[in-house]
């Protein structure tokens, strides 16, 4: 596993984001947004590339604009490094329109990418990742089935006050005791609320020796972007999550 540590001596806040899947004015948007709030630190945290193709395009701005790169399960897929359940929404399709718009060069860019950061900052330490820290459970956490006992050990193993992980759901974030937390800051590429097109990701303030997470959400013009995608060849079931929020329709895997 890839490690990278971080010494932040700025007291400003963190940004981080996951799940772009392709959606470059989505990810933009998100990133806009860090930047106006003085995030200095952008992490991205995995899934950059996926169903929306647009892979070199979206390469080139995480590789601009963000600190570092972690990668995801779609990240590792492309670079057959993938172990664990297997990923339904990143389809074999979504597959080959991934890798049919990234370029040899840019494929290679992806091995330079990271499995787990650590940030050191004056008030505190971060921890982020895609899935999970431990690379045998490469499975993304649940809020709704969060093993506490076992993110506490994480926590106290890297001697860190938060764990955050990207993923392809909504943002989440759960309080622990003694002032830990976990958090998602969900997939940046996709709706954060049904019928709308606020997008969303997670900033990270320092405040009085404690990290201070909370659910970032931007607005942005998804129709033309949509209409370009449709002119592409994607189908609608592949947008839809864009315009009414994850997850798609029940009938989505039939």
């Amino acid at each position: 596993m890839a490690f990278v540590q971080l010494n932040y001596l700025d007291v400003r806040p963190l940004a981080l984001f996951a799940g772009a899947e392709g959606n470059l004015p989505a990810l933009k948007a998100c990133l806009l947004s860090a930047r106006r709030q003085s995030a200095r630190i952008r992490l991205f945290l995995g899934n950059g590339l996926g169903a929306f193709g647009h892979s070199n395009e979206t390469l080139f701005i995480l590789e601009t604009q963000c600190t570092w790169l972690v990668k995801g399960q779609h990240e590792r897929q492309i670079l057959k490094e993938a172990v664990g359940e297997y990923d339904l929404y990143f389809s074999n399709t979504s597959l080959e329109r991934a890798k049919h718009s990234l370029s040899p060069a840019n494929k290679a860019l992806l091995r330079h990418w990271t499995d787990l950061v650590r940030v050191e900052t004056p008030n505190g330490a971060l921890l982020a990742c895609y899935g999970t820290p431990d690379y045998l459970l490469p499975d993304t956490l649940n809020v709704y089935q969060l093993d506490k006992d076992r993110i506490l050990a994480w926590l106290k193993q890297f001697h860190c006050q938060g764990l955050v992980v990207g993923s392809d759901s909504q943002p989440w974030i759960e309080h622990l005791k003694d002032g830990y937390f976990v958090a998602s800051c969900g997939a940046c590429g996709f709706a954060s609320l049904s019928g709308q097109t606020d997008v969303h990701f997670l900033m990270v303030e320092q405040f009085r020796n404690r990290l201070i997470p909370r659910v970032d959400r931007v607005t942005y013009d998804a129709s033309d972007w949509i209409s370009q995608l449709r002119r592409e060849g994607l189908p609608e079931v592949v947008t839809y999550p864009m315009l009414k929020g994850l997850p798609p329709p029940d009938d989505y895997y039939s």
